[in-house]
């Protein structure tokens, strides 16, 4: 899973620095709002997925054994 991660991690942070942190143009249509929308809320979502496999169901995982 940690490359998988790795992997999406580093998509999306060249995404987010390739759209200047999600930065609209002055002249977004709607289409391109969405789109900057959902990419932001796809990067949110991927952190706080990594996080808590990462910080808590691993951990908790590991004391089953």
């Amino acid at each position: 899973m940690s490359k998988e991660y790795e992997f999406a991690g580093d998509a999306m942070d060249r995404i987010n620095k390739l759209s200047s942190g999600y930065l609209l143009p002055p002249d977004a249509c709607n289409s391109y709002m969405v789109a900057f929308k959902l990419l932001k809320q796809f990067e949110d979502d991927l952190h706080i997925h990594v996080h808590l496999e990462n910080n808590i169901v691993y951990p908790r995982a590991l004391l089953l054994k």
